[in-house]
């Protein structure tokens, strides 16, 4: 049955929002999909026999026995005959521990079940998390039970048990000490462990002659590189958002994949919030390649080819030290002299830009990103000397250790390979024979002896001749250091599932010791006598709290090497670019850098910008793909430093002209059964000389089409945007930029919601950042399944949390962009309740949208009366085949739901009632505001969600719900949601409007 379209009427505030290419030129396909009553295939069972197609990516079932709940540092352990005193079956307990992340490490409180890890937190002691998360945090849960984790040590593919691994590593330590450690490599992962740095010192002391050398696919080795080019030493930048009035980025997505992303997350929203009088909003200036999270966040943003950034760099400085009538170092001043004329629109951001900057006092940032050179980054701290920012937006602290890393290295380290220099490589976690530059990966593989440490037996553990099963983070001692150098304690949740040992307990026993993790980090953290007083006092306090308190390295003071960075400045502005197409290489937002290729709640997750899921593109412009005459999903083949790579395309609004965007980390070829045979490799372009940016790419149409499982289209709004935005200045000139909502008469008398409690929910659009980790953190749980890319095909996807992305603007290539959060937002005049003929859908007291689950017989009626497209109705039994060990992940709070029923957002109503049990437990009626936290609030790094109890005034979310930039969602229904959205307040520069 077809229906008529929707006619599409403008936007009250003017302004054009769209969702895809299609709908922006108002394709005939994009029309006809809209006189759909369901998308075309919906009603179709996937291709071959039946369901069991899509379990295939699930496994077959497995059993596991002996396991129990272990956070002490005993070896062996049994089932308990009698409970431990703190265990109370049916409620969870909460423990402490941290977590390496993106180069940097994150404090966690971990929800246990019975001794089973279910749920991930963040902590809010913690300075790198403050009570949140991000994607790849909450999804690291699901790989703990992952059934194709390594379970065992493998010679040449062959089963081991840890003895005979023990000793072989022992015969090749002691062989290697006889030579100093001559011929002996070790590659490290960015791993901030003081214990996993105070083992590898231990070993170069033992053998002087051995090398140790860090590896990164997506490090900050520029970064490193720039402050060593800057100050003659290593230190490390550290930024303070919350204290900057102007933030300006130089191709850095620091809100999503760049640095410390959680954490400057939470700094940078916290300064977008219009109506904090203390500290205004600051205004934040975007200059990429490619439309990120961070740049759709920003104020202003300016789209320019990678390789092109430096030159607006080098002329920012000057405008900025001229603005500000501050004297950049003679050295640096003379190299940046000369520069290029930037073409009008650039000349006109950079001035805008250094005017701005000019009146802030040094409360700014910049900040540059990790495809930029080192001569960027040396630049950049110099400039924010000159400014006066460092000590207010900037410090700078000691590294955890001096090991070399990056591309240069590993290159160097390649070389030695192939010359029989080095003939024992030992790789610490990774797996750079797929990741490494691709100038790198034979000489790894053609190792006389590699020995592998992963949680995988993946492509460097194939090619291994001892692989070495690694324990995961949470089930493991260890420890870490933030970035600000702020310790914290590993502390596993549950007994090694698979026997796996740390990269510590590798290295202890390779240099002939016995001791455990849990001795070795002990041993670790008792040296440092000026953190503790009484050891053991304040061990029990650190596992508690989640860090060591006062650990934080202080303040690095530098003189500036000017003479250095000059010269560095010279030798990047002699660079000229190679012809008129660039590549530019970033982290996969499902797989980081492959690593977390098996996981499915990450590979079905939407990426942010082009709505993605299982797999990967070329991302273009809409013009470059126009010149080349490709639509997406027609296959190009890209070509770069002597190879190439066939793949989708995908045209992406907002890109650079002329720049290709290629993620790494799909395409693997010997992976789990989750990420078997999704997505191609696009790392074989990528070598050590071209490791973020190749020049002198050129792209050609390969024929044919390949079908994206993508979801940018699904659950169109019918051409009502959902969105509201407006500028600082018009809020402050009149807070109400929300146009009031048409008020309807009720044909019946409407029930009431003033006694008890009311929940609702508040999301501003200001805060949120659009990065996905409300998703994940629901999915972990509400225990939602995945459902494969066919199924995502046929918009069947189960996310109870969607977060939409809208373009605004009448030019395809320059649109702004909003991310707007969207679940069931619980109406009290709610159109599925209406329709469902077996009232399995109805209202609680204190006004949930309810399921019972028992009740409903699929007639999707709800879901098709739903005006926002919430609800998911799962056509199979996704959880009926569930294997044993992702069982222990599911929250027995939550019902696993089997097929034929339509889920939805509860608004987390276990945690509710969870709250609740304690509260009359102490004698109390009422809930405390804040006492229920749903798992998108808890997630969220941006703090842009808020629930509560409507009914107390008092309420965080009641205060928010009130403000004049409120408002709910298609209000004119008189469906009266329970959600309530605040405007998106953007603070543009004057001297820009309408640039």
């Amino acid at each position: 049955m077809k229906r008529a379209p929707y006619p599409i009427e403008p936007d009250t505030s003017g302004k054009n929002y769209w969702r895809s290419v299609d709908e922006f030129e108002k394709s005939p396909s994009f029309a006809e999909d809209l006189t759909r009553e369901f998308p075309e295939g919906a009603a179709e069972p996937p291709q071959g026999t039946s369901r069991r197609s899509f379990l295939t990516i699930m496994g077959a079932s497995m059993a596991l026995g002996g396991l129990a709940a272990c956070r002490r540092p005993e070896e062996v352990i049994v089932p308990y005959a009698r409970a431990p005193e703190e265990i109370v079956p049916g409620r969870p307990l909460f423990f402490s521990t941290a977590m390496p992340l993106q180069g940097s490490a994150i404090g966690l409180v971990v929800e246990t079940h019975e001794g089973r890890p279910t749920k991930i937190e963040g902590n809010p002691r913690h300075p790198e998390s403050l009570g949140s998360t991000s994607t790849f945090v909450q999804a690291s849960v699901l790989d703990l039970y992952d059934p194709d984790r390594s379970q065992s040590p493998q010679e040449k593919g062959e089963a081991r048990t840890w003895d005979e691994a023990s000793s072989f590593l022992r015969k090749l330590g002691d062989d290697a000490k006889k030579k100093n450690g001559k011929g002996l490599a070790v590659l490290v992962e960015d791993h901030r462990s003081p214990t996993l740095a105070a083992q590898l010192d231990a070993l170069l002391k033992l053998m002087p002659d051995a090398r140790v050398v860090r590896y990164e696919a997506f490090g900050r080795d520029a970064a490193e590189e720039g402050a060593k080019l800057a100050f003659g030493k290593a230190i490390v930048p550290v930024y303070d958002l919350g204290e900057a009035d102007v933030v300006v980025s130089l191709d850095a997505d620091f809100l999503l994949t760049d640095g410390a992303a959680v954490k400057n997350a939470r700094a940078f929203t916290s300064r977008r919030n219009p109506e904090n009088k203390q500290k205004p909003m600051n205004r934040f200036y975007a200059i990429e390649s490619a439309f990120s999270v961070t740049g759709t966040n920003a104020d202003h943003r300016m789209r320019v080819q990678s390789r092109k950034i430096p030159a607006i760099a080098f002329a920012l400085a000057q405008e900025i030290a001229s603005a500000a009538k501050a004297e950049l170092p003679a050295e640096i001043a003379s190299a940046l002299g000369g520069a290029p004329a930037l073409d009008p629109q650039a000349a006109k951001m950079v001035k805008a830009i250094a005017n701005d900057v000019a009146k802030r006092n040094g409360a700014v940032v910049i900040l540059v990103g990790r495809k930029q050179p080192a001569a960027v980054h040396a630049l950049v701290n110099a400039l924010h000397r000159t400014i006066g920012a460092v000590g207010k937006t900037v410090k700078f602290v000691k590294p955890l250790d001096e090991v070399k890393g990056g591309p240069a290295e590993v290159a160097a380290l390649g070389k030695d390979l192939q010359a029989g220099a080095i003939d024992t490589l030992l790789v610490l976690g990774g797996n750079p024979v797929f990741n490494a530059p691709a100038d790198v990966r034979d000489a790894i593989t053609k190792a006389k002896t590699l020995v592998h440490v992963g949680t995988h037996v993946d492509e460097t553990g194939k090619a291994a001749a001892w692989h070495l099963n690694r324990a995961h983070a949470l089930e493991s001692w260890g420890d870490t250091r933030a970035e600000d150098g702020t310790g914290a304690i590993i502390q596993p949740l549950i007994a090694p599932m698979y026997g796996g040992k740390t990269d510590a307990e590798i290295l202890e026993v390779l240099l002939g010791g016995t001791r455990k993790g849990y001795d070795l980090v002990r041993a670790s953290w008792r040296g440092a006598e000026s953190l503790v007083a009484d050891f053991e006092r304040d061990f029990r306090r650190a596992l508690h709290d989640g860090l060591w308190k006062d650990s934080a390295f202080q303040a690095e003071t530098a003189e500036l090497d000017a003479a250095k960075i000059g010269a560095a400045i010279k030798a990047q502005k002699a660079v000229a670019p190679k012809g008129d197409l660039e590549v530019v290489f970033e982290p996969d937002f499902h797989t980081w850098d492959g690593r977390y290729a098996n996981n499915g709640w990450l590979q079905e997750l939407p990426d942010p910008m082009g709505k993605l899921t299982w797999g990967n593109v070329a991302s273009l412009s809409p013009a470059t793909a126009k010149g080349l005459g490709v639509a997406d999903g027609d296959l190009v083949t890209v070509s770069a430093n002597g190879a190439s790579v066939t793949l989708p395309a995908l045209v992406q609004p907002g890109q650079a002209d002329g720049t290709i965007l290629l993620t790494v980390g799909q395409g693997r070829s010997v992976v789990g059964r989750v990420g078997k045979n999704i997505g191609v490799e696009t790392g074989v372009l990528r070598t050590s000389a071209a490791f973020h940016v190749a020049d002198g790419a050129s792209i050609t149409k390969a024929g044919g089409v390949a079908k994206l499982a993508r979801t940018q289209e699904h659950f169109l709004t019918e051409g009502r945007p959902l969105v509201h935005e407006a500028s600082y200045v018009k809020y402050q000139e009149s807070p109400q930029v929300v146009p009031p909502p048409k008020k309807y008469l009720s044909l019946f008398e409407e029930r009431k919601y003033d006694q008890g409690h009311a929940w609702g929910m508040t999301i501003d659009l200001s805060a949120c950042i659009g990065c996905n980790a409300c998703s994940v953190a629901c999915q972990a749980e509400n225990n939602i399944p995945i459902v494969g890319a066919e199924s995502v095909g046929r918009t069947r996807e189960m996310h109870w949390i969607r977060i939409d992305r809208y373009y605004e603007g009448t030019n395809l290539d320059e649109p702004t962009s909003v991310a707007q959060p969207m679940m069931c937002v619980h109406c009290e005049n709610a159109p599925c309740e209406e329709v469902c003929p077996v009232a399995a859908t109805t209202h609680s007291p204190e006004g949930l949208n309810e399921m019972t689950y028992n009740r409903c017989i699929g007639t999707k009626y709800c879901a098709n009366n739903c005006p926002f497209k919430v609800r998911r109705f799962n056509y199979f039994d996704y959880t009926k085949d569930t294997i044993e060990q992702h069982k222990m992940q599911m929250n027995p709070d939550v019902t696993v739901r089997g097929r034929g029923v339509m889920e939805k957002c509860t608004y987390c109503v276990q945690r509710i009632n969870r709250a609740k049990i304690a509260a009359k437990a102490e004698g109390r009626d009422r809930l405390r505001d804040g006492e229920v936290v749903t798992a998108c609030q808890a997630a969220c790094p941006a703090q842009a969600i808020h629930f509560g109890d409507l009914n107390d005034k008092q309420s965080e979310v009641a205060k928010r719900a009130a403000l004049p930039r409120g408002y709910k969602l298609l209000e004119e229904l008189n469906i009266r949601p329970r959600t309530s959205y605040l405007a998106k307040i953007k603070n543009p520069n004057p001297e820009l409007e309408g640039a």
